[in-house]
């Protein structure tokens, strides 16, 4: 996991590596796959978390641990994530975008 400094993503990424770590081989390939985005959901993680770190509810560190996390083009053989991120990684990633909008459906109704 890229890692500027220790934060709230950084945290959450030991206690989902400590489980992900305790899953046999195929249950960790299964939910590999399950992290997998596509074209659609990689460009609106991308837009949430720059809206998120304008918004000032992520850190400068949390908005580029997503955006790296990402690549600017994600990889099709790492299920659209860039090529060096792990699955604990992309599963932070993805839950942070499920607290992400729905901030912002708190905040703007939709």
């Amino acid at each position: 996991m890229f890692s500027l400094t220790e934060n709230r993503l950084t945290r959450s990424y030991d206690q989902v590596k400590g489980r992900f770590d305790a899953l046999t081989p195929e249950e960790q390939e299964a939910l590999d796959a399950q992290m997998a985005v596509t074209f659609e959901e990689h460009f609106s993680f991308q837009e949430t978390q720059a809206w998120a770190h304008v918004s000032e509810i992520l850190t400068t560190d949390e908005a580029q641990i997503v955006y790296v996390s990402l690549g600017e083009v994600g990889d099709p053989a790492n299920g659209g994530w860039s090529s060096e991120t792990d699955t604990p990684t992309k599963v932070v990633v993805t839950m942070l975008m499920g607290e992400l909008l729905r901030a912002k459906i708190a905040r703007f109704g939709r």
